[in-house]
């Protein structure tokens, strides 16, 4: 199976049961299940479950219990990580209350496209960041990074 980019927002809704339904354009690589979990920012992170294991790894490497700020890190991600053997037949998955409150899901949610994983978040929360970045300035913010990779 080819790979797709996930990218885009969108607007999506909690169902009375906490269920998340994946836009449609975007399920499949959901096939074989997800890792739900907390992320580095306020909001649920929603990996294709055959990528959970490379994506950590390549994010954060061989991380060492030996130091406090690595087991912590690794606790927080790892703990809050929790499968979804597969989706359901309109493509939901179960967002947990721990995760819900932790995000402050509740109702419409946005859900983004970061490349090869989902972001599941409030939508008040989102528009935060993406306004603090704005004020801050976008392309200060890539030139960084940029400077960062070279």
């Amino acid at each position: 199976m080819q790979r797709r980019l996930l990218i885009g927002t969108y607007e999506c809704s909690l169902d009375d049961r906490s269920r998340l339904a994946i836009p449609a354009r975007l399920r499949e690589p959901f096939g074989e299940g997800a890792i739900v979990g907390r992320w580095l920012d306020d909001c649920v992170v929603v990996v294709p479950r055959n990528d959970w294991e490379p994506l950590i790894e390549r994010t954060f490497g061989a991380l060492s219990i030996l130091y406090d700020d690595q087991r912590e890190v690794m606790r927080y991600i790892l703990g809050g990580a929790f499968p979804q053997p597969e989706l359901d037949r309109q493509g939901r998955l179960l967002i947990s209350a721990e995760l819900r409150d932790f995000a402050g899901l509740d109702g419409k949610v946005k859900v983004v496209g970061a490349g090869e994983y989902l972001e599941v978040w409030n939508p008040a929360r989102l528009s935060e960041k993406f306004e603090s970045l704005r004020h801050e300035g976008v392309s200060n913010r890539a030139k960084s990074l940029a400077e960062r990779l070279t």
